[in-house]
């Protein structure tokens, strides 16, 4: 009788988890080809006017040679700040 009990009682507490495992395996429903054309479209417009933006970025940066020079000092004084940073806060020896 205690093993009946204690084998009801086991099943019970995992009858949930059992249950929401055989819910949660099913599949997704299959999408619409017209949603995965409309999303490729917009994935297409997208990387057309990124490109463009890096386009004109690299022309103006070639028109205006001084303002790459701006942006170099400016990436070189952040790397110098990243170090200065990673050198006085060393990573702990974990072990």
């Amino acid at each position: 009788m205690k093993r009946m009990t204690a084998g009801l009682m086991a099943l019970w507490i995992l009858w949930p988890a059992i249950s929401f495992a055989q819910t949660t395996t099913q599949t997704a429903p299959q999408a619409p080809a017209s949603w995965v054309a409309f999303q490729q479209q917009e994935k297409a417009k997208l990387t057309a006017f990124f490109k463009q933006l890096n386009d004109d970025k690299k022309a103006f940066l070639k028109a205006n040679p001084d303002v790459q020079t701006y942006l170099d000092q400016m990436r070189a004084l952040a790397r110098t700040r990243a170090q200065a940073w990673k050198a006085a806060h060393p990573k702990p020896s974990g072990g």
